[in-house]
């Protein structure tokens, strides 16, 4: 019983003492400021909920008292405790990262915030609403009440223009009324009637209205109190300059690059520069073929202005990766009032580039290594913005796993990537897509040594076409790839190993893999709390080589010395956020992947398989260690195998994501899922997928530290596995195994991950 009570003496004897620690930092007359509670009452027609109102609210209600945690404040605590000397270095930059400034009474503003909390209720239709305040004390503790009288919101009557004999309104008028947010019936808000007309001078800046602005629009609002209604009256103000009311038209397209200011040039010389498809180009330096712009620049002579077309040709021309600066100015035509020229200014990065690389590394297959790349790139290639890249690549790789020892590798590798910014395809040019298309062709030969065990080699070569039919929207298609793998040179190890014909003979035969796929990419970010991303792809191998060839089984049809695979392999990595304050995002992803391998594969070729566990995957499981199914592979099959993946796989994560102070995150995942085998030939049949495959889904689940340094997140993760498919069913639950005292059940159990960026 006395150490029972222990417990509670200890809590309130460190609180008293945070308490009193901080009340001896204060100025003589302070008092801290506890906060502020907002109350709503409304009259029966308010159908908005009080809390909803409240929220609305909630942000006049300043400044913020201090954070207090068990009712202390803590953080003002860590301020006084670390006052500095200096007002600059670490100590002084730890107080302001982890600690804050009091807020006292004598800072507040009342009348203002209720004030202005009045103005955001008339704002929001609630007219005559009022908002008083008073200060209660309670246990010595000050804090503010705000009382918000809510009164019946007043509704949109009805949306009418006044009438202008001018052709801006005339053109006003006849806007397309889709999308308008001014409709009878609605709730009035300033809100709204702002963004209204936000949306009408977007929609008169494509009818040519390049110096409309939404300040040009006036709103009047005509209340009647009998019936609560709200009528509004839209008009052009009176003030409004010639220019704004003119719809201009593109006389000239100019492009500049390279360019000494932004002075428009001369007529004289203009009528001199060189044109391509009715552009003048300015390029004094020629380092660029003409054709290039009239692929990106939209604008022609003769077109109405558009700000849809500008923004078009903006993206386009940031699409190429060829300018670091692009900057389009619009002047007026002399002697002509609805004309205008538009002059690209275009500074382009550096054609050549050497660039050298060192760091370190973690693989989806429990190896870290260390990495050397040299890269050379040439980003106007002939002069056509066309990207030529070549890199050379050194690395080792090591891993802490047992079954691994002895087994590191030595990879060297070389890369050239050639790719254009168009289609190089019988359909489709791109001309009307947002972004630039491209055509990939890169070739990579990466030579693998395995320890002691053998040496891979691989060959890859493709042809894709990459496009976007909007900004978010992304198509790749692979009409023709290309890969090639040969392991050779065996050490005496290997050869004279028990297991040479059980597990090196799926290794060591030469393959080709010819495959056409089509991958589909999406993001909709446009929604204020929530985001989507999903990624499918489908896959297609051997099958022409098939139809042509034929085979008798497993491994038994070549292609010169070599095995081709066949297969079809799909899948869909769907994920979802959700915004549940500015500060906590709940984030969740599923993969769904799956196969069919035939003819000459019994089973995905190691390069195409499936994976799953570690840092970007179920986290409470290392790569290599689970499944297939409910299998393990073997001590010899995780040395012998290049990977231990499957020809199925099922994913599945979730996890929240909160501040804990500064640039500290954290956050609390579950992750579950598992990979499966087509067919017995590996893992036996332990690795197949059957229908009872949802008893053997791994679970785990931990918590993750993570540092947010503007230009990449430092995680680590912390997983414990729950559920393991590998044991015998009715044991595979783990809870009852836990044991955190145990040095040897944490080393197998409690699993690190450290990674850099988030995991999906």
């Amino acid at each position: 019983m006395i150490s029972v009570l222990k417990i509670p003496a200890l809590f309130f004897l460190l609180t008293a003492g945070l308490s009193c620690s901080v009340k001896r930092y204060l100025p003589k007359g302070e008092k801290l400021y506890y906060g502020a509670d907002i109350s709503v009452s409304k009259v029966p027609n308010v159908k908005t909920k009080p809390i909803e109102i409240r929220n609305s609210l909630a942000k006049y209600a300043t400044p913020k008292r201090n954070k207090f945690l068990l009712g202390q404040p803590y953080k003002l605590w860590l301020w006084y405790k670390l006052k500095p000397k200096k007002q600059k270095g670490f100590k002084n930059w730890l107080r302001n990262t982890i600690g804050e400034p009091p807020v006292f009474i004598s800072d507040l503003t009342p009348e203002i915030n209720a004030q202005s909390m009045q103005t955001q209720l008339e704002d929001d239709g609630y007219f005559n609403s009022k908002v008083t305040f008073s200060l209660t004390m309670k246990k010595n503790k000050p804090k503010l009440v705000y009382a918000a009288s809510v009164q019946r919101p007043y509704l949109i009557g009805k949306v009418s223009w006044i009438p202008d004999s001018s052709g801006v309104a005339k053109d006003l008028s006849v806007l397309p009324k889709e999308g308008a947010l001014l409709q009878a019936g609605k709730q009035y808000s300033t809100k709204n009637i702002k963004a209204e007309k936000d949306r009408l001078c977007l929609l008169l800046k494509d009818k040519g209205y390049y110096y409309f602005t939404p300040d040009q629009l006036l709103s009047y609002i005509d209340t009647n109190h009998n019936n609560f209604t709200a009528n509004i009256y839209l008009a052009v103000s009176q003030q409004i300059s010639a220019g704004a009311k003119i719809p201009y038209s593109i006389n000239r397209v100019i492009v500049r690059t390279p360019f000494s200011s932004f002075d428009p040039l001369p007529d004289s010389i203009i009528q001199r520069l060189p044109q391509q498809d009715g552009l003048y180009i300015s390029d004094s330096l020629k380092k660029f073929n003409a054709s290039l712009f009239p692929r990106t620049i939209t604008f022609r002579t003769g077109h109405v202005y558009s700000l849809a077309e500008q923004k078009r040709s903006q993206v386009r021309l940031t699409s190429i990766g060829t300018f670091q600066y692009i900057r389009p100015q619009f002047t007026k035509t002399a002697d002509r009032d609805n004309l205008m020229d538009v002059t690209y200014y275009l500074s382009p990065y550096r054609k050549k580039k050497f660039q050298t690389d060192i760091g370190g590394f973690t693989r989806s297959n429990s190896y870290s290594g260390g990495e050397l790349n040299l890269q050379w790139s040439d980003k106007n290639f002939l002069k056509k913005a066309h990207n030529f890249t070549v890199k050379a690549t050194g690395s080792f790789e090591i891993t802490p796993n047992d079954s691994l020892q002895y087994n590191n590798n030595w990879r060297v590798g070389l890369e050239a990537t050639y790719s254009i910014p168009k289609l190089l395809a019988p359909f489709g040019k791109g001309r009307n897509l947002p972004l630039i298309p491209r055509t990939y062709f890169p070739v990579s030969f990466d030579w693998i040594r395995h320890q002691d065990l053998y040496t891979e080699k691989y060959l890859h070569g493709r042809y894709e076409l990459v496009w976007n039919d909007t900004l978010t929207r992304q198509y790749r298609l692979t009409p023709l790839s290309l890969t090639i793998t040969n392991t050779a040179n065996l050490t005496h190890n290997a050869l004279t190993g028990p297991a040479l014909d059980s597990a090196y003979k799926f290794v060591l035969p030469t393959i080709v893999i010819p495959s056409f796929g089509f991958q589909f990419i999406t993001s909709n970010r446009d929604r204020k709390n929530h985001s989507t991303y999903l990624h499918a792809g489908v896959e297609f191998a051997g099958g022409i080589l098939g139809l042509i060839k034929g085979n008798h089984g497993y491994f038994s049809t070549k292609v010169g010395d070599a095995y081709f695979m066949q297969f079809v392999k799909a899948g869909v990595d769907y994920r979802y956020f959700l915004k549940l304050n500015p500060q906590l995002t709940w984030a969740s992803r599923i993969i769904i992947g799956a196969s069919y391998p035939y003819g000459n594969s019994p089973f995905l070729p190691f390069s195409r398989q499936y994976l799953i566990g570690g840092a970007n995957s179920l986290r409470g499981f290392l790569p290599r260690h689970l499944g297939p199914g409910s299998a393990q592979a073997t001590d010899i099959q995780q040395s012998a195998f290049p990977q231990i993946g499957g020809d199925y796989k099922l994913e599945a994560s979730s996890e929240i994501r909160l501040p804990l102070a500064g640039r500290l995150k954290s956050a609390f995942f579950i992750d579950a899922g598992n990979i499966w085998m087509k067919d017995s030939v590996l893992y036996e049949k332990a690795g197949q997928l059957t229908k009872d495959f949802y008893k053997q889904i791994a679970i785990d689940a931990g918590l993750g530290l993570r540092i947010d340094v503007s230009i990449l997140i430092i995680r680590l993760d912390l997983a414990m596995p729950f559920y393991k498919p590998w044991l015998e069913e009715g044991q595979r639950w783990t809870f009852k195994d836990i044991q955190l005292g145990n040095r040897d059940w944490r080393k197998q159990n409690l699993i690190w991950n450290f990674a850099l960026g988030y995991p999906f």
